[in-house]
């Protein structure tokens, strides 16, 4: 059995040739696989183009994902972008790990939570998949 690793890929920081890098890798995928990425692989295009330092990350029995990254900070926060099997919605997510023992860093998780929510109310939301209903605290 030939046991495959996670392959990272750096994207071009010129969107023209990111998109290049892209058509290349996926070049080889199978027409479904193919045609499923297309729109993440634009979404990656467009990341670049915003000045983000875009990574893909190809998993040996999945679909590939983005990692995205301020260029200043590469290993400070990182966004991950997923596409679902059909390649018609993906899901954004936020890792950070903080320390959580003392006052100031409790007040620091909360300050970045807020800053996060905060930064993320004062962009248009995205669509949401058509099957996703409503969640969130009422009160």
């Amino acid at each position: 059995m030939i046991s495959r690793t996670i392959s990272k890929t750096l994207l071009a920081c010129d969107p023209d040739q990111a998109r290049a890098q892209l058509e290349e890798l996926s070049s080889g995928l199978a027409g479904p696989d193919k045609s499923a990425g297309q729109q993440l692989r634009a979404v990656a295009v467009e990341l670049v183009r915003r000045g983000l330092q875009v990574t893909l990350v190809d998993y040996p029995d999945s679909w590939p994902e983005l990692e995205a990254t301020l260029p200043q900070v590469p290993n400070r926060w990182l966004v991950t972008v997923d596409r679902d099997a059909a390649g018609t919605t993906c899901q954004l997510a936020w890792d950070c790990w903080a320390d959580i023992t003392t006052g100031d860093g409790v007040g620091q998780v909360a300050d970045t939570a807020a800053a996060l929510l905060r930064g993320l109310a004062s962009c248009p939301p995205p669509t949401a998949p058509h099957d996703a209903a409503p969640t969130g605290c009422s009160g």
